[in-house]
């Protein structure tokens, strides 16, 4: 069981990685894309980025 969490854990950080990497490629097209660390949206991160892990999120800014 506790191998099981570890890949859990591996895989998850993967796929936020891999998001970052294609938030960074794709810049100008995802900003109402979803965080998938913190669900707020790319647009309302304070670099336009979304967080690169679960347990330090970006600061949200949201413009009126």
């Amino acid at each position: 069981m506790a191998e099981e969490k570890d890949i859990n854990k591996i895989a998850r950080q993967v796929a936020l990685n891999l998001d970052y990497i294609m938030a960074q490629v794709d810049f100008t097209y995802n900003r109402h894309q979803r965080c998938l660390a913190c669900q707020e949206k790319f647009k309302h991160h304070i670099d336009g980025l979304p967080c690169i892990s679960d347990t330090v999120h970006k600061q949200i800014v949201k413009s009126k």
